[in-house]
Parts: structure tokens; C-alpha cells; sequence
């Protein structure tokens, strides 16, 4: 049996059943992932990700429901979910709305929907359960800060789901951080849709801080309406599997989506980004830019595409992947990708792979720094543009020290 069809065995094991309203969502998915099967090594977009890691069972068993550890907040505003499970929530501000995607509500799924086309996507849908969706009203500007911090924690291999879905109204403002943190074997298969309202602005942080047992796939879909902008930053680490799956859909006039990510693998872990951005109307722009560092044998992937639709003039995209080498058995696999179907454009992109300048580490050894240290500074002077543009001061105070410690596990003795 490949290892495909053990994990759909596994999978199949795990479909809620219940009749409620979400049932019509669950066989929906349950339908299409059974058409569309999990990948196997022939798949071109999993070709440097294997899934054989999940052969030990994660799919098989659910992790139970734990106590959430106590993990100093970096917002005013915190909702926790632990192994899907979402906790007590706090009193929300005016105009921030929580419901819960627990089956006792219909949801309105036809504007993201068709844009969950991976299977891991489908897996989520069709055994939600729980999850949440945050609303935020017209005309309404949340000032502060929202955390949500999805935590997973098990002692043999076992996976849990989570589902996050965030709407802004009309000519809206929030800035939401978006956190993983996971102890153990235990595979996180997350969901996020972000749908921005016209003239609405969302700050999005994704940090991603799992220890090295843990695995992790996630899909990130998002939908800006006309003239709304998206600023999503990404941080993580490296894991036992870590796959994101990135798609931005830019279906109206005047939107603007900007992705910048710092990724970082060390020990033996594993991370792939696949991001697409989808410029489906005239005059939409985007940028991504993506700096990724490995140590040790980790192993990187970056795939970037853009994809200009027919009819879509007037569009500006841009796309920057950077990768650095910090010893010699890693390895980086980079793949940018432009498709157009339109001339009247305006689009670049760029790959680059190196080492360490081994004159700036002369330097920093000849004035008296160590080896080890002087690795950790060039380390972080090649991320720190995107450190330091970093708009709220409490993310970035905690990816300074998180970045560091990454760096000191990476540096060669």
C-alpha cells in the first residue's frame, strides 16, 4: 500500500457523521477528497515534500482535548484554542463579533470555498467540528490588537484540526497575530480564510513556533474586495513536516495583497512554502517578498507563482525569494513562477541561494567575536529589513529572541 492510500485509510476513519449544519459542508469535502486522494510522489506540487512522516498514524487518532499551557500573551486580545478546541474567550470589543463553526449555525461558504483545493483543505473540512469565525462590522476600526493562539499537545502521533475564518467589513481596519505553538508528535492541519471588504485594511501575522517533533499543514486562502489591502507577515521554523500552502485571490479593482516571510530550518526538519497569488482583475497589485536560512540537513522549499489572469491590465506583481546556507549539508529548493496571459503588465521575479560572506565573518572573528556569534549576526542582518518593518512593536520584541535562538541551533560548532 503506498503511502497515499494508507493516509486516505486513516483519513476515512475520521468523517463526522452528525446532522447538522455544517453536514451538507462535511460530505461535500468528504466527496471531493475522495476524488482527489492524497498526494503521492508523482504529484508535481508535493515533489520535494513527502508525506511518509504521517505513516506512524497521525491521521488514525485524534488528540484529546488538553489543558492549554499558559503562554504570555502578544496581544490585548487573546482567544485560545487548544487541540482545536477553543477555550473560554474573553469580552470582545464593538464591532468584533465571535461565532462558533461548531455545526448549531448555517455558514456562508460560497465566497471562499471553491478556493480550499488541496486535500489536507478538504481533510479539514469534512471533520470541522469547531471553529472560529471573527467578524469584524462596517465602518469599524479595532484599535487594539487580536491574538489567537492554537496550541496542540500530544504524546504519541495524533493530529487535530483547526479553523479560522476572518471577515472584515466595509471600510475596516484590524490587525490580527495568528500563532501556532505544539508539543509532541502531533500534526496540526489548519485552515485560514481571510475575506477583506472593499476599502477594508488587514494586518494578518502568521508565526509559526512548533518544537521540531511537531508537524504541521497548513492552507492560507485570501480574498481582498475591491481597493482592500492585506499585509500578511509569515515567521516559522522548521519541523518534522511543515507545508503551507499560500493563495491569494485579487478579484477586484484596487486590491492589494503584500507577503513577506522569514523561514528557518535547523537539525533535520523539514519546511515547503507553495504560495500563488491569482491577479484575476485589471489594476490589482502584489508583492511577496521571502527570506529563507538553513542549517544543518534541513531542508527548504519556496514555490512562487503568479498568475496573471486574461483581462487582467494594469497589474503590478512582485516576487523576491532569498535563501542563505549556514552549513554545508542543508539544502534549498527554489522555484519562482510567473503565468500571464495579458501584456499590459508590469511583473519580476528573483531567486537567489548563497553562504556566508566569509570576509564578514573574518572580520567579525578578527575583532574578537566567535565563530558561533558572528553566524547569529549576519544571520540576522540578512532577515532584519523584514524584522524591522514589522509594524507592531510586541511581534516584533518576540521574533527578535525567537529568531536568535533559531540562528544559535543553526550555527556550526
Amino acid at each position: 500500500m503506498s503511502t497515499a492510500e494508507l493516509l486516505m485509510a486513516q483519513a476515512q476513519t475520521q468523517y463526522v457523521v452528525a446532522d447538522d449544519a455544517l453536514a451538507a459542508l462535511r460530505r461535500d469535502a468528504q466527496a471531493r477528497l475522495d476524488q482527489l486522494g492524497f498526494p503521492g510522489r508523482g504529484t508535481e506540487a508535493w515533489k520535494y515534500t513527502s508525506l511518509f512522516p504521517l505513516e506512524q498514524g497521525h491521521l488514525a487518532t485524534r488528540a484529546t482535548i488538553a489543558t492549554p499551557r499558559p503562554l504570555a500573551a502578544l496581544a490585548p486580545l487573546q482567544l485560545v484554542l487548544c487541540n482545536g478546541r477553543l477555550q473560554t474567550p474573553p469580552a470582545l470589543p464593538a464591532g468584533l463579533s465571535l461565532a462558533r463553526l461548531d455545526g448549531s449555525q448555517a455558514v456562508d461558504a460560497e465566497v471562499i470555498s471553491d478556493a480550499l483545493q488541496t486535500p489536507f483543505a478538504w481533510l479539514n473540512n469534512a471533520t470541522l467540528e469547531d471553529g472560529l469565525l471573527l467578524t469584524v462590522a462596517d465602518d469599524t476600526d479595532i484599535e487594539l490588537p487580536v491574538e489567537v493562539l492554537l496550541q496542540a499537545h500530544s504524546d504519541a502521533p495524533a493530529h487535530c484540526h483547526t479553523r479560522l475564518r476572518v471577515v472584515l467589513g466595509r471600510n475596516s481596519r484590524l490587525t490580527l497575530i495568528e500563532r501556532y505553538s505544539a508539543l509532541g508528535p502531533v500534526l496540526t492541519n489548519a485552515v485560514t480564510e481571510l475575506v477583506a471588504g472593499a476599502n477594508s485594511r488587514l494586518v494578518h501575522y502568521r508565526l509559526q513556533a512548533e518544537a521540531q517533533e511537531s508537524l504541521h499543514i497548513g492552507t492560507l486562502v485570501m480574498a481582498p474586495a475591491r481597493d482592500a489591502v492585506i499585509e500578511c507577515d509569515q515567521l516559522m521554523q522548521g519541523s518534522a513536516l511543515r507545508r503551507n500552502d499560500v493563495r491569494a485571490i485579487l478579484a477586484e479593482p484596487g486590491a492589494h495583497v503584500a507577503l513577506n516571510g522569514i523561514f528557518v530550518g535547523r537539525g533535520s526538519t523539514h519546511t515547503d512554502n507553495q504560495v500563488c497569488l491569482e491577479h484575476r482583475t485589471p489594476h490589482a497589485t502584489s508583492e511577496q517578498v521571502y527570506k529563507g536560512m538553513a542549517g544543518d540537513t534541513a531542508k527548504l522549499v519556496f514555490n512562487g507563482r503568479i498568475h496573471i489572469f486574461p483581462g487582467a491590465k494594469g497589474t503590478d506583481a512582485q516576487l523576491s525569494n532569498k535563501n542563505l546556507l549556514l552549513s554545508p549539508g542543508c539544502e534549498v529548493n527554489s522555484k519562482p513562477e510567473l503565468v500571464i496571459y495579458n501584456d499590459d503588465v508590469k511583473c519580476s521575479h528573483g531567486t537567489t541561494c548563497g553562504q556566508l560572506d566569509e570576509q564578514a565573518l573574518f572580520y567579525l572573528r578578527s575583532r574578537g567575536v566567535d565563530a558561533a556569534e558572528a553566524r547569529r549576526m549576519l544571520g540576522l542582518g540578512f532577515v532584519n529589513e523584514l524584522l524591522d518593518a514589522l509594524p507592531d512593536p510586541a511581534v516584533a520584541d518576540w521574533a527578535r529572541p525567537w529568531l536568535a535562538a533559531a540562528l544559535d541551533e543553526t550555527a556550526e560548532a
